[in-house]
């Protein structure tokens, strides 16, 4: 249900966000701090990014939809070794089960970074990788779940308009009655250090594009959409829907806690004064689906500067709504401090890392990436002790089911909640900076997932049941 400030009727119906690119918000005390706020804001659509190592806690997603947000799932899956058609569709069953209706994978393939050496420099790309991808669309199909067709990097090592209309044709020949009629296409329609108006028109504008000329205005930019649907139109003969991703983003290397400039934020401003006037001139076509913004926007929204110009400027009709629903911090402050640092220093170790990655790709790519994720891990724990300021090595994790709880699993939290040693509590983030994790001895209580992600992080689990008398 939406918010008591913005109604069902006049929630703005493309507007979208990306939640955080990492595995650390999918909390209830993080979605307990944005999901009000999302809704306030008029939010449809939500991206939910995860590896293929990990899943979405199940009741993370579910009451995302229970309050009117559809859930876009992001798989990071990889194009060279793939996950295997069977864990795939459990992974599918799984999200559609939860309650979201569309999922994205394979993003990039027109990227050798993306490939291995081996495959990417294989002939017949395309062909490859469309028979890759018809494979895995039509497990989600069966699924009941639609399959985006995946992101091209704006221009890319292959550039994206070629790869999108040999994509088409290949898909218009061999599955013009099965997959292509049933999939949205995406678009990353960041700014790409352009101006909001770059590329506005597409090809209609008279405009001329060419692969790697970069002397004149081409479609990497916002309007990226409208060169996209001129292929679309062009190869299938009609307007098909599109998808929206990184809108706003200023560039590749603008990472989720960098200082964006303020040209990309008062543009951003701009994009979201689009959202809130349908049936303008102003606004975005109809055939755009959803415009998912690059991260939760409380950066600039919480800034009274950006605030007044917007409203100064009356580009935003909704600014006092959008002020009142950024304002308040969350109420667990020491956890959203070391979220915000550690991913900070990971984003500037990353950054770092990205200055030699364009030498690397395929396993080399991985290797770096691999460095870095621990890394994080490291200095993401040593925060979070610095931070809690207490001194405690073991953590009971309770499960957010209390409805569930028996009146004999009830005591036995009581009973550990008193020790000075362990900590009591449902958060996952605090659970994983300790070497030592206690759960009830019964799994349905807890999502998959997170007996996966305590052992990824080498948490030493121990469960205690009703016959230990909460002993350990």
């Amino acid at each position: 249900m939406a918010s008591k400030g913005t109604s069902s009727t006049n929630r703005p119906k493309q507007l979208g966000f990306h939640y955080y690119e990492d595995t650390d918000h999918y909390d209830e005390a993080s979605l307990d701090y944005w999901l009000p706020k999302l809704q306030a804001a008029g939010t449809r659509w939500l991206v939910l990014s995860v590896t293929e190592n990990v899943e979405i806690p199940e009741n993370f997603i579910q009451r995302i939809a229970a309050a009117g947000i559809e859930p876009v799932i992001t798989l990071g899956l990889a194009l060279s070794e793939p996950l295997p058609l069977a864990l795939f569709r459990e992974r599918v069953a799984y999200y559609r089960k939860s309650g979201a209706h569309l999922i994205r994978f394979f993003d990039h393939p027109n990227m050798k970074e993306a490939w291995s050496v081996e495959d990417w420099l294989k002939p017949d790309l395309v062909e490859r990788f469309v028979a890759l991808f018809v494979r895995y669309a039509e497990i989600c199909l069966s699924q009941k779940m639609i399959p985006l067709f995946p992101l091209l990097q704006p221009g890319g090592d292959y550039w994206d308009i070629s790869f999108l209309k040999a994509s088409l044709k290949i898909l218009k020949t061999q599955h013009n009655e099965t997959i292509l009629p049933n999939i949205i296409f995406s678009a990353d329609a960041g700014f790409q250090e352009h101006p909001l108006d770059w590329g506005a028109g597409g090809p209609a504008s008279g405009r001329f594009t060419a692969a790697y000329h970069s002397d004149h205005t081409d479609h990497k930019g916002f309007h990226i959409y409208e060169w996209y649907q001129a292929v679309l139109k062009q190869e299938l003969n009609k307007t098909v829907p599109m998808i929206l991703f990184h809108s706003g983003r200023w560039s590749d290397a603008t990472g989720p806690f960098d200082i964006s400039p303020k040209e990309a934020k008062q543009q951003l401003v701009q994009v979201l004064s689009m959202l809130q006037q349908p049936g303008t001139e102003q606004a975005l076509p109809s055939y755009v689906v959803a415009c998912n913004l690059y991260k939760l926007p409380v950066e600039f929204m919480t800034n009274k500067r950006y605030q007044d110009e917007a409203a100064l400027s009356g580009r935003v009709n909704r600014g006092v709504m959008l002020r009142n629903v950024f304002h308040k911090e969350p109420q667990v402050a020491t956890q959203k401090i070391a979220k915000s640092v550690s991913s900070e220093i990971g984003e500037l170790f990353w950054r770092g890392l990205s200055a030699v990655a364009p030498f690397f790709y395929g396993e080399g790519k991985k290797l770096i990436r691999i460095i870095a994720e621990n890394f994080v891990k490291i200095v993401r724990s040593l925060i979070a002790i610095f931070l809690r300021g207490e001194n405690f090595s073991t953590y009971f994790l309770l499960p957010d089911t209390e409805s569930l709880l028996t009146e004999e699993q009830r005591e036995i939290i009581n009973r550990f909640s008193g020790r000075k040693n362990i900590k009591t509590g449902k958060n996952l983030n605090e659970a994983l900076t300790v070497p030592k994790v206690i759960l009830l001895n019964d799994i349905s209580l807890y999502p998959k997932n997170i007996i996966r992600q305590l052992r990824f992080n080498n948490c030493q689990i121990h469960t205690v049941s009703v016959s230990q008398n909460g002993k350990q």
